[in-house]
């Protein structure tokens, strides 16, 4: 006979107010399953105010939902977890391009 899996639940929000505390189940488990993060373990805030976890692998969306219940302002998708309550998410990391020079003539 096989045992359930208890899953664990993720609340909408943290409990202490911050907008990614409650996502840091998540965060350790992907560290656990040998995931690595990107960019220091830390959430990185772009200009437009988007914060992102990143991994240098791509997220197993499959195991995390096997493991966690996500509120209904967190969706999942092959880009990764998007918490939109928050403006925050979990994905994997796009290491920065070289920038592209301009050529304005013909």
């Amino acid at each position: 006979m096989s045992q359930a899996l208890t899953k664990t639940v993720i609340k909408q929000d943290a409990p202490n107010g911050t907008d990614t505390d409650h996502l840091l189940p998540v965060i350790d488990f992907l560290k656990a399953q040998g995931n690595t993060p990107a960019a220091g373990d830390a959430f990185q805030v772009n200009r437009d105010g988007l914060g992102t976890y990143g991994f240098t692998q791509p997220l197993d969306v499959a195991l995390l939902q096997e493991h966690f219940v996500f509120p209904p302002t967190i969706k999942l998708s092959v880009d990764g977890l998007h918490d939109s309550r928050h403006f925050v998410r979990i994905a994997q990391a796009i290491p920065n391009q070289p920038a592209r020079k301009f050529s304005f003539e013909a």
